[in-house]
């Protein structure tokens, strides 16, 4: 349970979020912090190693909450 309420704190949304928030908040995250998309805008190579450690945290919050919600896909 706790790991489930660190997932959705992770995405920045509540528990009571709809499917839709859910995808949203997943979506702008990981566009946010991709580190593809940090190089683009001049994210020093040094610093790859934590963007990817954030994108990886934000999947598995989503995988979480996916997998403990089934209404969300």
């Amino acid at each position: 349970q706790d790991r489930l309420n660190d997932a959705y704190e992770a995405l920045g949304i509540t528990k009571d979020a709809n499917p839709a928030e859910i995808k949203r908040a997943y979506r702008k995250l990981i566009s946010k912090n991709h580190p593809d998309k940090l190089a683009s805008r001049g994210l020093p190579e040094s610093m790859r190693p934590v963007a990817e450690e954030r994108s990886r945290e934000l999947n598995s919050a989503y995988d979480l909450i996916k997998s403990a919600r089934p209404d969300v896909r």
